[in-house]
């Protein structure tokens, strides 16, 4: 595919920023920056910039937090390659973020599991949940309080869409897409 392919690709699908490589904070900063100010710029609604940042930036940590292929860089920050887009799929005319990360095959059914909780609850229960988790402190691990996914469904207008896809005896392929 030549790049000029690729673009017309990213148009078709209504791609309105992409990221493919590795993912550390400095970097999440200062695509973050990039995302929002593009977006005020297409004179987005706030309301729908500020979902679509704070998605952007929950899955962003996701990856760097639980990758398998995570990375100690030269300075001790920890890395992760990953991919991320944001876009407006045309049909239901909708924002979405959606991305993609190698992870453990042992997380997959924690993963499912949560995911799938959290798609049957409404916005009470997502609140009442959150809290529950919060206060218990069930969830929490050593890269954070395990909160990305509800984090990520109450921004949502739409179930959260996810797919893994088991690539060998150690590791699957995870995606997720939430429409804003």
């Amino acid at each position: 595919m030549t790049m000029f392919q690729f673009k017309e690709m990213l148009e078709k699908e209504g791609i309105i920023f992409s990221f493919s490589g590795t993912i550390s904070q400095p970097i999440l900063s200062g695509i973050g920056e990039t995302i929002e100010s593009d977006l005020v710029a297409m004179e987005m609604d706030t309301n729908v910039t500020m979902k679509i940042f704070a998605v952007f930036t929950e899955q962003m940590q996701n990856i760097m937090s639980y990758s398998k292929e995570r990375r100690e860089n030269r300075e001790n920050r920890h890395s992760s390659p990953g991919i991320c887009v944001v876009g407006l799929d045309a049909q239901k005319e909708k924002y979405y973020v959606h991305s993609a990360n190698i992870m453990d095959i042992k997380d997959e059914p924690i993963v499912s599991k949560k995911i799938d909780h959290i798609n049957t609850l409404d916005d009470s229960g997502l609140k009442k949940y959150y809290k529950e988790l919060r206060r218990s402190g069930k969830g929490v691990h050593g890269r954070g309080a395990g909160l990305g996914f509800l984090e990520m469904a109450k921004r949502s207008c739409e179930p959260l869409e996810y797919r893994i896809t088991n690539i060998d005896d150690e590791r699957s392929f995870f995606e997720i897409k939430v429409y804003i």
